[in-house]
């Protein structure tokens, strides 16, 4: 069986690629263990044009966002589901720090995303006390797991899924393409998030993978309709249930949840709301995310049958649609560009 492209890998990265090469009228059979977990599973779907610490955009947001917009939408359409729900996120601001973020809105030509101005209370009797909020115009959330799922039906029925374990072992390298059992294709792009540091292909690419952890609450009567952020995000997915997150950590990358996360979110959230939460679920991931904590996109230079689409890391939901179009137009040869910034070659230049 003959395709033009193996995408081993189907979270948010292979989701988003398989289904931009199909808009360029490529074929591709996607392989995705059942078994093996993925960030992509676990991850909130948050949104977030900027970065709160430093004050700025996030990288690549002017360009992203638009694209970003576009390809949930398509999506949406193509699966019959509301996949990008569009929203604002109140970011709690101190009172000593109103007059930074006013500044740093204007300086850092952030008023696209911003309100400059607070609103100095939100009319909710649970939160405890009397907060300023600035608003985060362009934020929202995307259902990453319903998008995933829908789009693995929406695979099998075009025969373009095998779920099952990939071996590397059974890849064939050819002048002008891979075979794998009875697969021969042009190129193979892994897409494995995590995983990826497993590849024996990538051993020259430094991987820095971070887990995280986050709960999924009811809170009855707190009757939030926009997400809230201060040192955790609070984002309502409707019926009195909200997605808080998120922790972060470097070390026993596993994907077990623990009490201390949980201890963690739920201490940072009672400094926010004075309502009790019932937990409903909690989950752990890794986030796949490189040293330098850009993507890493491309093909490779001695081998250029095969390629990656991985470290997307926290922001993977604002920019895995705007790197997906872009790879896909690169493998039809549509175009000879992928950003520097997340061009696999880096890893490979002489220093």
């Amino acid at each position: 069986m003959k395709v033009d492209f193996i995408i081993v890998g189907q979270g948010l990265a292979g989701t988003l690629l398989a289904n931009e090469l199909f808009r360029q009228n490529k074929t591709v059979m996607v392989f995705d263990d059942p078994v093996r977990p993925k960030a992509s599973s676990v991850a909130a779907g948050l949104i977030n044009p900027v970065v709160f610490r430093r004050m700025t955009k996030s990288w690549l947001v002017d360009e992203a966002f638009p694209q970003m917009e576009s390809a949930y939408m398509q999506l949406g359409e193509l699966l019959h589901r509301q996949l990008y729900f569009p929203g604002q996120m109140l970011k709690v601001v101190r009172e000593d720090l109103v007059d930074l973020w006013k500044n740093k809105t204007f300086a850092n030509h952030l008023e696209s995303y911003l309100n400059a101005d607070p609103d100095f209370n939100l009319e909710n009797k649970y939160f405890t006390k009397a907060f300023s909020f600035c608003c985060v115009n362009k934020s929202g959330r995307v259902d990453i797991q319903s998008l995933i799922h829908s789009f693995s039906a929406f695979l099998q029925e075009q025969n373009s899924l095998r779920k099952i374990e990939f071996d590397y072992q059974k890849l064939t390298l050819e002048t002008d393409g891979v075979t794998y059992g009875d697969l021969r294709a042009e190129k193979i792009i892994f897409c494995e998030g995590s995983s990826a540091s497993e590849n024996p292909f990538f051993k020259k690419l430094s991987f820095k993978h971070s887990k995280g952890e986050l709960l999924e609450l009811k809170i009855s009567g707190l009757n939030l309709d926009k997400i809230v952020s201060d040192e955790v995000f609070v984002m309502p997915i409707g019926n009195d249930r909200y997605k808080v997150g998120a922790t972060y950590s470097w070390d026993k990358l596993n994907w077990e949840t623990t009490h201390s996360a949980r201890g963690e979110l739920l201490s940072k959230l009672g400094k926010i709301i004075s309502i009790n939460p019932e937990i409903v679920n909690q989950k752990a991931g890794i986030r796949p995310t490189m040293h330098d904590r850009k993507p890493v996109i491309g093909l490779l230079p001695d081998n250029p049958q095969i390629g990656i689409f991985n470290g997307l890391g926290s922001k993977g939901v604002l920019l895995s649609p705007y790197f997906a179009q872009q790879f896909a137009q690169y493998l039809s040869g549509k175009t000879g560009y992928i950003h520097p910034g997340a061009n696999i070659i880096r890893y490979f230049r002489r220093k």
